[in-house]
Parts: structure tokens; C-alpha cells; sequence
């Protein structure tokens, strides 16, 4: 029998304002600055810390605002968790937070990189109701990010999407790419099975379609390092963890990537 799913009009969400923590620029830092929107990994059944407020104290010390985003996790489904980010994008645009944005971003891990990505092409899923004209990021920070759900095992597909399956294609963000995606930044590491192919995948993608991307491929760390300084965040250790000073350095070239694209200023 052919699977089915139900279409899904957009549910009452709590105010997004109560899903996010935000870490301002640094106090060095004044006027406009740029802000993220920072969408942690998990597999949507977990967002370590380490990819949240870990990446937002670093955004933070660039003169970045960083807006962390508790998005919706299994057992809730698509498009819960899509309409959480895109409500993320407009609260860093036009919420009440006091703060004075100019071009805003995303930074997204692993899921939270899938995620990213539908936000980047403005993918409206067959499954929603009522959806146009969604908002976009005007530059993107891809960090061993899901491309293409093609490239994972199927069992793990099956049991991210359950009735879902059918659109699979619709859920692969890079199947989506055109010339009309922002700017990105895309690093994995050699040692990652699920990273390395989708941060490949995605360069392809955006170069074929005449969209800036730079690549990293670091030689040591495996998938969900973050930082890759060893750091702790949360209270509690992550199995993912780890110190790898050379895969550190990703901050680095990521931060020269934001002045070269004139988000950050030299």
C-alpha cells in the first residue's frame, strides 16, 4: 500500500519569544550589527548545548547577535520544527527584542543544518496550508549539515520521517538550490560518515548554482564536535565533545568568510 500523510495547517505555536535565549554582540560592539539564527543538531531529539550557546558566545564575541533557537523535536514532525525557525528569522527581523539587527543569518549543525537549508531555499512542504513568501537568511553558516537524506542510511530516515516519507525529496534542502540562495559557509570534518558527503553535496549544489560557497574539510573530529575546543556547555558532558585544536580553526576561516562577504567589517 502507498504511504499517506495529512496536510497540516499551521498549528497555534507557542511565542517564539519563550524559544529562544539570546546572547547580544559583546558590549565593545555598537550600533546595527548582524544577528544569527542559531539552530542546534540533535537529529530533532536533542539540541546539544554545545551547538547553542556554545556557538553564540563565539557569534557574540564578533559583534554578532546570536538568537538560540529551542525548535520543536520528535515526536513532534514537519513542519513543526521548519515553522519554528522561519518564526525565528522574523522575530530577529521584527520582534521586540530591543536589539538593532542589520542582515541576519543562520548557523545550523547537522539537523539543525537541514533545517538551516529549508529556510536558505524557501521551501514550502506540499504538507503545509496557508504558507508564501516565507523568510529567507541573507547568509548561512552550514557546519556538517544534512543536505540530502539520500545520504543516510534508510532505516534512519525512516525513523526521522515516519509517515512523513513520502516527501523525503521535499525535506532534502539541496535537491532545492537555485541562484536565488544567500551566500554560505560549509566545514565537516574527514572523519564524519554523515558529514563529509552532506557538506560535499551541498558545495556541489550551491556552486552549480552560481551561489558563494566556501568549503573546509578538516582531517580529525567526528560528527557533532561543534567548536571542536573541548568545551563543555549545558552542566553536563556530550558524548560529542572533543578537542581538536587544528578543526578549532574552522572559527577562524568562518570569521574571514563574514568580513570577505561584508557582514562583518574589517
Amino acid at each position: 500500500m502507498e504511504a499517506s500523510y495529512r496536510k497540516v495547517a499551521p498549528a497555534i505555536p507557542t511565542p517564539i519569544s519563550q524559544k529562544i535565549t539570546l546572547y547580544p554582540a559583546e558590549d565593545r560592539f555598537f550600533g546595527s550589527r548582524p544577528a544569527v539564527l542559531v539552530l542546534p543538531g540533535g537529529g530533532f531529539r536533542e539540541l546539544p548545548p554545545h551547538e547553542g550557546e556554545g556557538y553564540a558566545r563565539w557569534l557574540s564575541g564578533l559583534g554578532i547577535h546570536a538568537f538560540v533557537l529551542s525548535y520543536r523535536l520528535l515526536p513532534d514532525r514537519f513542519p513543526a520544527p521548519l515553522e519554528d525557525a522561519r518564526a525565528g528569522l522574523d522575530h530577529i527581523r521584527n520582534g521586540d527584542h530591543g536589539l538593532d539587527v542589520g542582515r541576519v543569518g543562520v548557523i545550523g549543525s547537522s539537523a539543525g543544518g537541514q533545517l538551516a537549508g529549508l529556510l536558505m531555499t524557501g521551501r514550502v512542504l506540499s504538507i503545509e496550508e496557508g504558507v508564501a513568501d516565507p523568510p529567507r537568511p541573507d547568509f548561512a553558516i552550514l557546519a556538517y549539515a544534512l543536505a540530502d537524506l539520500d545520504l543516510l542510511p534508510p532505516s534512519v530516515v525512516e525513523n526521522l520521517l515516519g509517515d512523513l516519507l513520502p516527501i523525503k525529496d521535499e525535506l532534502s534542502p539541496a535537491k532545492h538550490v537555485d541562484a536565488s540562495v544567500c551566500p554560505t559557509f560549509v566545514w565537516a570534518t574527514a572523519q564524519d560518515p554523515p558529514g563529509l558527503p552532506n557538506a560535499l553535496e551541498w558545495t556541489r549544489a550551491l556552486a552549480a548554482a552560481a551561489v558563494p560557497v566556501e568549503l573546509h574539510v578538516y582531517p580529525g573530529g567526528s560528527h557533532g564536535i561543534g567548536l571542536a575546543d573541548g568545551v563543555e556547555y549545558g552542566g553536563e558532558p556530550h558524548k560529542f565533545i572533543a578537542r581538536e585544536p587544528h578543526t578549532a580553526s574552522w572559527t577562524t576561516a568562518c570569521a574571514a568568510w563574514l568580513r570577505r562577504e561584508g557582514v562583518l567589517a574589517d
